[in-house]
Parts: structure tokens; C-alpha cells; sequence
């Protein structure tokens, strides 16, 4: 916990449209935060859920496999 992160939500559907018309293509947000707290359970194929505390004040979730750490 306390670890900077970049994190953005994976959207399949997103990018399933957008593999149909990429000259409409936009990357995803992206969000810079500090991690508050992780989930002791894996939820979702094992994946265990980050709180992550957002530089816009915002704290939201992500999957482990949704961050990258700074």
C-alpha cells in the first residue's frame, strides 16, 4: 500500500469496436494514484481488486492486472 500507480480499466468491448474503425480510436483514461488498500479475497478469474486514491481526488477500483506501477 502507498505505491504510485498508473491504472486504467480494460474495457474488451472498447477495443472490440474500435479494432472495426481505428481511425476512430481512442486509448482509454488513464489515472495516476497512490494505492489505499487491496482486497484480501481474489475476486473475478483470481484477480484481487486495488482502491486506488486518484491525484483528481477520486478513489477508484481497479484489477491487479489494471495498474502498473511508477
Amino acid at each position: 500500500m502507498g505505491d504510485l500507480v498508473v491504472a486504467a480499466y480494460d474495457f474488451i468491448e472498447y477495443f472490440y469496436v474500435h479494432s472495426f474503425y481505428p481511425e476512430e480510436y481512442e486509448a482509454p483514461p488513464t489515472h495516476v494514484g497512490v494505492v489505499l488498500s487491496v482486497d484480501s479475497q481474489p475476486h473475478y478469474f483470481g484477480e484481487y481488486i486495488y482502491a486506488i486514491l486518484c491525484v483528481d481526488g477520486s478513489t477508484r477500483y481497479f484489477l491487479e492486472e489494471e495498474i502498473v506501477l511508477l
